[in-house]
Formats: structure tokens, C-alpha cells, sequence
């Protein structure tokens, strides 16, 4: 609903210069920050661009080892194809959806509660920490947020219209998300639970149903699409899933949720992730007296019904599958639910009517804002590069070098260029990807001390350089057991040491000459 004149601008002009200057200065930097990543390519990052780089009737059958859907992917094989396979190349298509974003949740945020709503969305978009960080890497979330930003102004749009524009738009972001991310799915059911309980409340109480029962119709059509992929997905959820992490609670995704919305595990971020619920409180139940002052209701207020209701309700939903079906969650799948949640933002801060407080809440969102993008900025994503440079600097010639585990294998790769033999923990496979299928099943069975044996054996009289780090899930130490295996029949030389404070994919490597160093 609009907001009225006095919600709107309150006793003063709309937006203080500061608070004003602040916005636009805040937007810009973080808009153009997330083009110049500095840090080298990642795991997931890397498996992103090999499989991509896949002819396209491949990223399919390739994605069945991965776990996810393909629309993402395809799109990527078709911006390398443009653009390269470079680092800035490849994710400048998740900068450019992350920057696309920021009208069309200036529009949503318009539509639900007046201007300064709007631009008030818009601009926590722009600034937002979290997006910053996908809007820098070479991941499908960024797509995502921007799909979730259409199906809300599509299910706005067949709230007002009896036009079928809306409900296209619908079907079209509700088919495209579930190509795109499998979480959509908590979602999209969320959305259906709640189109289905305010049509129930409407026919009760005898109001016009139609643009509910357009809008199911649409949710509905859209999933129709998805319905080819439907066996490749039920492979996954069977023989994929999240080997690499522990099963996730509720309360868990809460938290991780919340703090990597704000920029993650800092002192700054986690304060704006204290603040931000303070202002969500805001934003939902409070509203202002007209005197310069704030109050809660018992209530949600009217322009906060159906953000805060999307977002529980998917939260709930995802909460309870994640437990019952024993997944993991990192806090990137909630790119699901952060557009509710910066429309309620967005709506907190327009709380605050007059212009020494509306400036307060604004700069001290901004800088702290900024202080999140920062931290993601400065974040080493890899320390791959570190290691390539320690084997070419070591002028080995023709070495075998050895990831432990395969999880390390695509950055490493990546790093090391072509030229250079790269075998994986535990099978010797390729290192360009990830093969999850039964990956916890198959890795008890893993033999590290044959490992380094037939390591030696392939390596003969050359170079053994070791990536490795221990203490990833299904591999406990087996890693550590490979190396001092090889170190029994050869000395070996700690180039690179793991740092974990530093790099958020730490590695260590290990040199075992063929041959005596001259």
C-alpha cells in the first residue's frame, strides 16, 4: 500500500542533504567496488567456470555430480563465450545482476510503501554487504536475488491489475528460479502457503479473489517448466546432497543468515547485523506519532504484512526441511530470502520521520554498511595463488603435484595454468571438478598410505609437490597420513603453510625433490 504524505516526509524535506549525499556516495562506492575483486578464484568459483566451459548438451549430465540445476551455468557458457574465461570476465555477469537488482528493488520497495520506501530498498540493495560479496564472484546468487526481486513486483503487479502481465511475470520468475537454485523451492512454497491463506480470507470475507487465483496459477505454470529436470534433481537429493557440511538447525540459519547479510564473522558487521533486527522490529510493527517519536504495535503494519510473512514462512519451511532431510546451509542459499528482508530494512529506516534522526540512522547504517564490503573486499577467497607461485618459483621441471582433497583441485588448477600434472585425493581424477555423488560413502574407504604410494610410483624420478589441508568433513586427517607416508621415502620441504585467518580456502604445500637439490 502507499504510504501517506506525512509517512512519506514527515516534518521536514524528504531526505536531509547529508543523509542524501551519504546515499549516493555509499551506492557508488559499493556499486564499483564489487568490479575489481582482487582475489583470485575460489572452489566453487572454479567448478562454476569448468563446467560452463562443458559444450552445452554436458553441463547437464556434468551437473548430476554437482547438485544443482543448469540455467545458471548456461548462461555463464554463454557470457565466456562473449567475454573470456577470465577472473573479472566471469564474474562481471554476477556484478551486472547484482547492479540490476537495485531498480527493480527500488521499484518494490515503491510499490509497498510510498517513495522514500523505495529509494530507501534501492539503496540498502546497493550498499548491502551481502550482495557486494555475490555480486563479486562467480556464483548463481546474485540471479537469484534478482528473480526473487521480479516475482515480488509480478505478484504486486497481479495485486493491482487484472492485467495478465503480472502472473506472466510470476510463472516466468517462478520457472527461472527453480532452473537457478534448488532453495527457490522453500520459497516458492512459501509464497503458494501464503497466496493460498489470504485467498481462503478473502472468499470468507467476500473480497475479489481473482488476483489470488491468478497468481497460484502462475506460481503453478511456472513450476510446470521445471518439470524435466525433475529426475536429475531427485538423483541429486539422493546422491549429492551437502557431504561437506553438518546438518543444519534452525536456529543456525538464523544466525548465519543474519550476520552474512551484514558482512560476516567481524566486530563492525555483526553490529550492523544487531542493528539490522532492531530496525526489521522497526520495520514491521513500528511507526511514528507525528511528534518526533516511535511505537510498536502488537501488530505488523499494514506495509509490512507481506515481506514479514514471506520471509517467516520460508524461513520456517526451509528450517524444518533442512533438519528433516539432514542438509547443510551456508548462509549464500539464503539469497532466497534477503530481498524480503532489505524490504523490511528499507521500511525500519523509514520510521524515522524527522531529519536528525532519519540522517543518524542513515550514516550509521551506511558506514557500517561499507565497512561490510570492505571486509568482503579485502577477503583472500584462495590461497591457490600463493601456491602456484611457490612451485613455479621452485624451478622444478615437469613436477607432479598431488590436491589433497579433491575440493582444492579446481582453484589450484586454475592457478597453476595449464603445463603443469594435477592429480586429486583420493583417485587420481581430474582436477578440474568435484565428484559428490556418494561422496561420504566412498571416502571411507579411502586408502591414503596406496595413495602416496602409487603417487611415488607415477611421479619416478620428478618433482612431488602436495597441496593439502586437513579437517575437511569425510576426510579427517587423511590427508596429513598421505603426506607423511611420502615423507618416509623422500625429504620433504614446507614451501606454504596454511592460514586459516587469512584465506578463506587455506592451503599448505609440501615439496618431495625426485632427485638431491644441487
Amino acid at each position: 500500500m502507499k504510504a501517506d504524505p506525512a509517512h512519506a516526509v514527515g516534518d521536514g524535506p524528504l531526505v536531509s542533504k547529508l543523509a542524501g549525499a551519504t546515499m549516493v556516495l555509499s551506492g557508488l562506492a559499493a556499486v564499483i567496488g564489487r568490479w575489481f575483486v582482487p582475489s583470485a578464484l575460489w572452489l566453487d568459483e572454479a567448478l562454476s567456470v569448468n563446467i560452463s566451459s562443458l559444450p552445452i548438451r554436458e553441463i547437464g549430465p556434468a551437473l548430476r555430480q554437482d547438485g544443482h540445476p543448469p540455467l545458471y551455468y548456461v548462461l555463464l557458457h554463454g557470457w565466456m563465450e562473449l567475454f573470456g574465461t577470465g577472473d573479472a570476465a566471469v564474474r562481471s555477469l554476477s556484478a551486472i545482476c547484482s547492479i540490476m537488482a537495485i531498480p527493480l528493488a527500488w521499484r518494490l520497495g515503491t510499490r509497498l510503501g510510498g517513495e522514500w520506501v523505495g529509494w530507501l530498498v534501492g539503496w540498502l540493495t546497493a550498499v548491502s554487504p551481502y550482495l557486494y560479496r555475490y555480486g563479486g564472484e562467480t556464483r548463481m546468487y546474485s540471479l537469484v536475488v534478482v528473480l526473487v526481486f521480479g516475482l515480488g513486483l509480478g505478484l504486486e503487479s497481479a495485486r493491482r491489475s487484472d492485467s495478465l502481465t503480472g502472473p506472466a511475470v510470476v510463472a516466468l520468475c517462478t520457472g527461472a528460479l527453480l532452473w537457478t537454485h534448488y532453495w527457490a523451492i522453500w520459497l516458492l512454497a512459501s509464497v503458494g502457503l501464503v497466496l493460498v491463506g489470504d485467498l481462503v480470507r478473502r472468499s470468507r470475507s467476500h473480497r475479489p479473489t481473482r488476483p489470488n487465483v491468478m497468481a497460484i496459477i502462475a506460481v503453478f505454470l511456472g513450476g510446470l517448466t521445471f518439470l524435466p529436470w525433475i529426475p536429475a534433481m531427485l538423483y541429486q537429493a539422493a546422491r549429492t546432497g551437502t557431504p561437506w557440511a553438518d546438518t543444519a538447525r534452525p536456529t543456525n540459519i538464523a544466525v548465519v543468515a543474519l550476520f552474512d547479510f551484514n558482512g560476516g564473522p567481524y566486530a563492525e558487521p555483526q553490529i550492523l547485523g544487531l542493528l539490522s533486527v532492531l530496525t526489521l522490529v522497526l520495520g514491521i510493527f513500528g511507526r511514528s506519532t507525528g511528534e518526533g517519536r516511535l511505537e510498536l504495535t502488537f501488530g505488523p503494519q499494514p506495509d509490512a504484512v507481506a515481506p514479514a510473512t514471506v520471509l517467516a514462512v520460508t524461513f520456517a519451511v526451509s528450517g524444518v526441511a533442512v533438519t528433516a532431510l539432514g542438509s547443510g546451509f551456508q548462509g549464500r542459499y539464503a539469497s532466497v530470502m534477503f530481498p524480503a528482508y532489505v524490504v523490511l530494512l528499507g521500511l525500519g529506516l523509514s520510521r524515522f520521520e524527522t531529519g536528525r534522526a532519519r540522517t543518524v540512522a542513515v550514516s550509521t547504517t551506511a558506514i557500517l554498511a561499507l565497512v561490510g564490503c570492505a571486509y568482503t573486499y579485502r577477503l583472500e577467497r584462495t590461497q591457490a595463488p600463493a601456491v602456484a607461485d611457490a612451485i613455479r618459483a621452485s624451478a622444478s621441471t615437469d613436477p607432479l603435484v598431488a590436491v589433497c582433497p579433491d575440493q582444492l583441485g579446481p582453484a589450484t588448477a586454475r592457478a597453476l595454468g595449464t603445463g603443469t600434472e594435477v592429480v586429486t585425493y583420493p583417485r587420481f581424477a581430474s582436477p578440474l571438478r568435484v565428484n559428490w555423488v556418494d561422496y561420504a560413502e566412498r571416502n571411507r574407504t579411502n586408502d591414503p598410505v596406496a595413495f602416496a604410494d602409487e603417487l611415488l610410483d607415477r611421479a619416478g624420478d620428478r618433482d612431488i609437490f602436495v597441496v593439502y589441508t586437513d579437517g575437511y568433513k569425510t576426510f579427517d586427517n587423511q590427508c596429513g597420513t598421505m603426506v607423511n607416508r611420502l615423507g618416509q621415502s623422500r625429504s620433504g620441504q614446507r614451501l606454504v603453510t596454511v592460514q586459516p585467518e587469512d584465506y578463506f580456502e587455506p592451503m599448505n604445500l609440501v615439496r618431495f625433490p625426485g632427485v638431491p637439490d644441487s
